[in-house]
């Protein structure tokens, strides 16, 4: 029943998404969104994955990067499971985005998106105690313009997303085995779930842009023996267009978002903090390459130290 109502949501969306699609008549030309990165005010605004903007516009977008948490505690355990002695090791984290855009009418645009991630132990005392955590899935989604002024503009945001979460724990299949339980090596979940935001942007000069945005919604757990569960997010950046100070065709972003809907690791009991610096090159208005630099903070279950990890990433965004 469970993924019959998730096969049944996703047809549903997806029917939606091409009901819209041919029901627009072709945009006048006054209507058309331009072909360049979204301004208000005379700024550029330099777009970033943790803090989308509420602009109508059709791009392709892809990112790929790198990350490593380091000094991750573990904890061994005599045959009675009295704690003995804490370790520690490092973890590596692999992403793969892509995405989508395409604006029907000035006022709405549709989307997919594609995302992978991957999450396994740098050496064999974390690769042993963490194993190998995948993450694969699609979101599909609206952006409807709300209201757009001289310097601010504010869209609303809906999306749905499916989503695979395979773990491979190496440790629980040890300790299955010692105790006389079923032991299994591969988990494998499927995780449905829907969402509704808002986002804002504020020109607040040719060279300074603000942009925010929040978001809530409902779905399953990457955990099978957990419930399903409300999940939110919030992020927010600054960016920097300094081709209105200087020669060179360059952009900094500086940001911080806080994610409730961890998709790393089953062990990850709270929300994550990453803050984030862009750098980007602005030389084309209808194309933007970055590359991101994250720093991030990672709760983990068990009584166990927070995370800290660093996340490198290019970022291509072609507006069409």
């Amino acid at each position: 029943m469970k993924t019959l109502t998730q096969s049944t949501l996703l047809v549903a969306a997806l029917g939606l998404m091409l009901a819209v699609c041919l029901a627009a008549q072709p945009a006048e030309a006054q209507e058309a969104p331009t072909h360049a990165r979204p301004y208000l005010a005379g700024h550029h605004f330099t777009e970033t994955v943790g803090v989308p903007s509420p602009f109508v516009r059709s791009f392709v977008r892809n990112r790929l990067g790198a990350g490593k948490a380091f000094d991750l505690e573990t904890t061994i355990s005599d045959l009675e499971g009295q704690p003995l002695v804490g370790l520690k090791g490092d973890l590596i984290f692999a992403i793969l985005d892509f995405e989508y855009q395409y604006a029907v009418k000035d006022w709405i645009a549709l989307r997919a998106r594609f995302v992978g991630a991957g999450r396994l132990g740098s050496d064999t005392l974390s690769l042993l105690s963490q194993g190998i955590t995948m993450t694969t899935g699609l979101d599909f989604g609206w952006l409807i313009r709300l209201r757009e002024y001289e310097k601010t503009a504010l869209a609303m945001d809906l999306n749905i997303s499916s989503r695979s979460f395979t773990g491979v724990n190496i440790s629980q299949y040890v300790e299955d085995i010692i105790a006389g339980d079923s032991p299994t090596l591969v988990n494998k979940t499927p995780s449905f779930r829907g969402s509704l935001g808002l986002r804002f942007a504020w020109a607040v000069s040719p060279l300074l842009g603000v942009s925010a945005r929040g978001s809530t919604g409902y779905g399953e757990s990457m955990e099978r023996t957990k419930d399903d569960e409300i999940f939110w997010r919030l992020s927010t950046c600054l960016d920097f267009d300094l081709r209105t100070k200087m020669s060179a065709p360059l952009g900094v972003a500086i940001g911080h978002t806080y994610d409730t809907f961890p998709e790393f690791g089953g062990d990850i009991s709270e929300g994550i903090h990453a803050t984030f610096l862009r750098f980007s090159y602005l030389g084309r208005d209808d194309f933007l390459l970055s590359l991101d630099l994250s720093h991030d903070r990672i709760p983990i279950s068990g009584d166990r130290p927070d995370l800290k990890g660093a996340t490198v990433t290019i970022s291509l965004r072609y507006y069409i």
